[in-house]
Parts: structure tokens; C-alpha cells; sequence
């Protein structure tokens, strides 16, 4: 959990007690100053998603390498290597991944977690080979468990910056963006590189 991840905790909490003491207000028959609440309130919810996005445009993309672990809350992934393949006009990758919970009191599980792709240089996506013997990322991990698994992914040999990145299922109609730092709505957010 990060500072911002409190922020918005506080901020959700404030806002609820706002609205409680506008409707309390607003049933004793003080109509103006439940008004007054909920315009504070209104004003005060629109600065703070402005600054969230302003914080999301104003950030780049954020390179790991392999060993470098990417980490949503206490759920983590890393490359722990990958190998290439040649068969003719197509490359073979085969990326060995770990999952694992820094977590040190509760199972964790990322749920929005769908799967992880590859990326080339100029950002055409590599789906994995599909397999029903890999480990979906969305398993549930006990505090401090870690799991070794992987993907296959097959992509042109002329593809090169090859690097990963883990897919997340995300709201129909585009990025809902509450927390500062964690939304990718103006770039491109995060790159484990495996070339």
C-alpha cells in the first residue's frame, strides 16, 4: 500500500461523511447548507481526479529488466529469463515467469490480472501460445508464496525491444483512473524488457 493508496482512502472516507452530514442537513431542513456541502464536495472530487490525471500525463513509461519485479498492491511478477527460438519467418520465446506475494498476512490474489503479452518497438502485441496447463495469473497466493511458471509466445524474427507487459481486464468504457500514479490512461505504463 502507498501513500497515495491512503490519500485515497481518507479522501473516499471524507467524501462519505460529507454526504452523510448533507443529508442529515438536508432532513433537518437546512436545504442551503447541505447545497454548500455537496458543492465542496463537488469542487473538492473534481480537483482530485484533475490531479489524478494530470499525474498520469505527465508520467512515462517505466522500463524493468528481467529479475525486476512488477508489483500491483502485494502481487508481484518477474521474468526470470526468456529464450528465443528460431523457426524460419517466426521466433519462438519461451519466458519463464514468477508470481509471488510480498504480502506477510493474507492470501493475494490479483484479480484484474488477465494474462501477460509481448511488445515490440514500435507497440504490435504478441498474445501467449494458449495452453491449459499454464498458471492462470490470478491465482490465489499464501503470504510470501511464490510460483514459477511461464509462456510461449510466437512473434515475427524481425520483432525487436521485445518486453513484456501483464494485461488487465479494465472498465468497458476506458480507464477509470481513482489513484494517483497507478493509471495508464496517456502512456503506456510498464515494460518488463526481455531482449
Amino acid at each position: 500500500m502507498t501513500i497515495f493508496d491512503l490519500l485515497f482512502l481518507v479522501l473516499f472516507l471524507t467524501a462519505a461523511g460529507t454526504l452523510i452530514f448533507s443529508a442529515v442537513a438536508a432532513l433537518r431542513g437546512r436545504r442551503a447548507r447541505a447545497l454548500k456541502l455537496l458543492g465542496r464536495l463537488a469542487c473538492g472530487v473534481l480537483a482530485y481526479v484533475g490531479l489524478v490525471y494530470a499525474a498520469t500525463a505527465l508520467s512515462s513509461l517505466v522500463v524493468l529488466h528481467a529479475g525486476d519485479a512488477e508489483c500491483s498492491d502485494d502481487w508481484c511478477i518477474a521474468v526470470n529469463g526468456a529464450q528465443r527460438t528460431a523457426k524460419g519467418a517466426t521466433a519462438e520465446y519461451d519466458v519463464k515467469l514468477l508470481i509471488f506475494s510480498r504480502a506477510l498476512g493474507r492470501p493475494q490474489r490479483e484479480l484484474a490480472a488477465t494474462d501477460v503479452y509481448l511488445v515490440d518497438s514500435v507497440w504490435n502485441r504478441y498474445d501467449p501460445v494458449p495452453n491449459a496447463t499454464n498458471i492462470p495469473l490470478n491465482t490465489l497466493l499464501q503470504p510470501g508464496e511464490r510460483i514459477a511458471t511461464g509462456r510461449v509466445f510466437e512473434v515475427p524474427a524481425g520483432a525487436h525491444g521485445l518486453g513484456l507487459r501483464v494485461g488487465r481486464s479494465g472498465s468497458p468504457v476506458g480507464p477509470i483512473c481513482l489513484i494517483i500514479g497507478e493509471c495508464e490512461a496517456f502512456h503506456k505504463g510498464t515494460v518488463i524488457r526481455i531482449e
